[in-house]
């Protein structure tokens, strides 16, 4: 008989949702669709439990890797092969054997993304057997509340930043992000797209803006520059993510914050605090290792001075799986809240 202290894992499925509404689509409400397909993976134990984990990736990529046969035993194998019949109690056990199964699929990338996904369903399930909340889990709920933030992409004109910005003070936030969208191909309008936003909200409401900008570094660092005046909260990947020098370098050049991490898992996370400049780190649950990887990190980023807010930009499940992260994590900023109205970004 299957008791709660040896729970084995006996399957792991990769679900793949379709909406049916394209990326970026504008829907009836003014909000705009999410990723038209969104990736679950889902582990089934021996206890009668499943657990689920919401992956923001290239679904079809990560289904190949968990479902794939194994290549070279130990070290280049499917993660559902590697999964099965271990003990879900066992999480970082399990952690480190997926990540060794997959050693030869790249390390990074999907593969961790893939592992990420088996790695939330896994806490999950551990929640449901013991009757605790992930939050306890980790080592314990530091609060009961957390900031959430609108998180949204920009509009085209100053007229329909102001009206976004009001629906969602209406709607109680108090604390919105603006991202992509028209921004980062026209600086003069990127500047009157934020200001309409600011004059909106007033100067207490916390605006932060989210994409590449355009141009070289000097380019970029006189941009940033001229927004201190409209006091964004943060300025948020304004070069790619594998340009963690020319980040920190922007962050320690400018007056305002500088934020990245949402594509980064494993040693990505040390370059980008190897350099003092980026203050605010996003690890995203479902790319940076799961809930396993953000205790070690946690750790990590609260030595070096910063603060964690993590990515969540996919469906409800993984807004859960963040916010017990917020409610355990030592010194959260904000939760991120996808506010698009697609059916899968709401409904799931």
């Amino acid at each position: 008989m299957t008791t709660l202290t040896d729970a084995r894992i006996t399957d792991v499925e990769v679900l793949i949702l379709d909406n049916g509404i394209e990326y970026g689509t504008r829907l009836g409400d003014d909000e705009r669709a999410g990723p038209r397909h969104t990736c679950l993976i889902r582990v089934a134990t021996d206890a009668g439990l499943e657990g689920y984990g919401d992956v923001d990736s290239h679904p079809w990529v990560v289904k190949s890797i968990v479902e794939a046969v194994t290549h070279i035993p130990a070290f280049c194998a499917g993660l559902r092969e590697a999964a099965i019949g271990q003990s879900v109690w066992d999480r970082t056990a399990l952690w480190d054997r997926l990540y060794q199964h997959s050693w030869y699929h790249g390390r990074r990338g999907p593969a961790l993304h893939a592992l990420s996904g088996i790695d939330l369903a896994v806490w999950d399930i551990c929640g449901r057997l013991s009757g605790q909340s992930v939050a306890s889990l980790l080592g314990g709920r530091r609060r009961d509340r957390v900031l959430a933030y609108a998180s949204t992409l920009f509009r085209g004109t100053p007229d329909e930043m102001r009206a976004a910005t009001r629906s969602y003070l209406d709607r109680g936030f108090r604390a919105i992000k603006f991202g992509w969208g028209p921004w980062g191909s026209d600086l003069s309008r990127d500047r009157a797209l934020l200001a309409a936003a600011r004059a909106e909200a007033g100067p207490d409401v916390r605006l932060m803006v989210d994409g590449y900008l355009q141009g070289d570094f000097n380019a970029v660092r006189r941009f940033v520059s001229s927004l201190e005046d409209l006091n964004p909260y943060w300025v948020e990947e304004p070069f790619r993510a594998d340009r963690p020098r020319d980040l920190a370098r922007l962050g320690r050049e400018t007056g305002l914050t500088i934020a990245s991490g949402e594509q980064l898992g494993g040693d990505e996370f040390d370059e980008l605090l190897a350099e003092p400049g980026v203050s605010i780190i996003q690890p995203d649950l479902s790319r940076c290792g799961g809930f396993t990887a953000l205790q070690s990190l946690a750790a990590t980023v609260a030595r070096s001075g910063r603060h964690i807010v993590p990515h969540a930009w996919t469906s409800p499940l993984l807004t859960a799986g963040t916010v017990q992260a917020a409610a355990w994590l030592p010194d959260p900023v904000m939760v991120e809240y996808n506010v698009s109205s697609a059916p899968i970004s709401q409904d799931l």
